[in-house]
Parts: C-alpha cells; sequence; structure tokens
C-alpha cells in the first residue's frame, strides 16, 4: 500500500545576476548526507507544512494574503486554511534551513536580519529545530508581518507512489531579499550556494551537483526566462498541474 504524501512547500529564490550578461541566480542548499529523503543533494529550502502554518494565528502573521485569497492562489488546496498554510510553511522553511526571512516589520521594506538582529534571530531558527511553532511567536514578538504577497506558485511535483517517504510539494518562486545573507543551518543542511541557472544545468549534466529530477526540471524551465520579473509575470494565470515521476527520476542521475 502506497503511503500518504505529506503536504510540503518549497520556496525557490531568485536574484538577476550581477553578471555582465549573466543569467538568474537561484539559492541552492545541500541537504546533509545523512538526511532520510535525498542525502546530499542540492534542493530549494522548503519541508513538510506544520500545523502552526495553518491554524488560527495563520492569517495573524500575514501582510495581504487572507486564507480565502490564498485558495485563489493555491486553488488545489485542500481548503482556504491549508493554501495559506503552503505559503506560510515555505517563508517558515526558507528562515529555517537558510536563514532568509521573507516578512516586514515596516511595510514595504523587508527586514534585513544584520548585525545584533541576526544575532538574535539565529537563536529563534535553533528554537524551531525543536518546535515550529516558536515561528509564530518569534514574529509576534518581533512584530513582523509574513510577505506572503511576495511568493508566487510555479509548479507541485508529487512523490512517487513506491517511494518510501512521500511529498506532496508546492514550489513558490520569489525575488530574494536584497540585503539578507545565507546562513545554512549547519544541520539539515550542511552547503549553500547563489548559482546561475545555467551553471546548475551544466554541473549537474557533469556529475558535479547531485541534484533530483523534479528540481532539475524546475531548473531548467526557469532557466528559460531571462529575469525574476518575467517569472514572476509568467505565474499570472498560470495552471499548475500536479506532476508524479517515476520512482527512478527520483534518482540524481
Amino acid at each position: 500500500m502506497a503511503v500518504t504524501p505529506r503536504d510540503s512547500a518549497s520556496l525557490v529564490l531568485l536574484r538577476d545576476s550581477l553578471r555582465s550578461g549573466g543569467c538568474m541566480e537561484v539559492l541552492m542548499l545541500r541537504r546533509h548526507a545523512q538526511s532520510a529523503f535525498l542525502p546530499g543533494a542540492y534542493v530549494f529550502p522548503g519541508g513538510a507544512v506544520e500545523p502552526g502554518d495553518y491554524g488560527p494565528a495563520a492569517e495573524g502573521i500575514c501582510r495581504g494574503v487572507t486564507s480565502e485569497v490564498a485558495h485563489s492562489i493555491v486553488a488545489d488546496a485542500c481548503s482556504p486554511a491549508a493554501a495559506l498554510g503552503f505559503l506560510v510553511a515555505a517563508i517558515r522553511e526558507a528562515f529555517e534551513e537558510a536563514g532568509i526571512l521573507l516578512a516586514y516589520r515596516e511595510y514595504p521594506q523587508l527586514v534585513t536580519l544584520a548585525g545584533e538582529e541576526r544575532v538574535r534571530f539565529d537563536r529563534y531558527r535553533v528554537q524551531m529545530r525543536e518546535d515550529p511553532s516558536a515561528f509564530v511567536t518569534l514574529l509576534q514578538q518581533e512584530g513582523l508581518k509574513l510577505a506572503v504577497d511576495r511568493l508566487f506558485y510555479f509548479a507541485r511535483w508529487i512523490t512517487p507512489d513506491a517511494a518510501p517517504i512521500r511529498f506532496d510539494t508546492r514550489f513558490f518562486v520569489a525575488e530574494a531579499p536584497p540585503y539578507q545573507a545565507v546562513v545554512h543551518d549547519a544541520w539539515e543542511t550542511t552547503d549553500s550556494q547563489w548559482i546561475g541557472l545555467d551553471d546548475v544545468v551544466a554541473r549537474r549534466r557533469s556529475g558535479e551537483l547531485a541534484i533530483a529530477f523534479p528540481t532539475f526540471s524546475l531548473i531548467k524551465e526557469l532557466a528559460s526566462f531571462s529575469s525574476v520579473a518575467e517569472v514572476i509575470a509568467s505565474t499570472k494565470g498560470k495552471e499548475v498541474p500536479g506532476t508524479q515521476p517515476l520512482l527512478n527520476m527520483l534518482q540524481f542521475g
């Protein structure tokens, strides 16, 4: 009997390259070699949706997107609350794993997490490792609202039926905050890199980067765009079908 896939969310953070003639860059994290799921693979920040992501407090920590609006964006979610949960989870996981937080203290500026604030927020990340619900507490204590209005639904992939660990993952794209440094957690992730999309394709094909088929497919699709603005514009009215590869397609190749 197939394992029921767990809802999860992933945030594809993009930035326009500063290189002359360069294409977009994407943030990729290397999963710990001892991870139960895709050990050693380079992935986008992401993980399972937790109960606190769609609980009663969820709307109160978000700006500009209610549960009903979220359901119009993630129309394949089972409920409005679940739809908002995917958006919250994507931002939470990016903060946990990469130290990047899409949140406002004073709209429309995103937080920068510099200096002493960086140290304080890294302590929050340690707390969240044991208790994901601590995310809501930190937002309330810091007077922050999640910038869910900066996430755009791009893709959905479902782990094959025969896999022992399964996820039903919604992928969101977002422009990376310009003033935040990436700090991978050295727990679930052991490396972080901003990589040009063209470089990802070349390095995966040469065997330098271990990247599973679904991630690689999204990279190739994103590489067809010339800017982050183009990627975001492409999500307007986009139909997002669920894609379920064969088991062997989850191999790194």
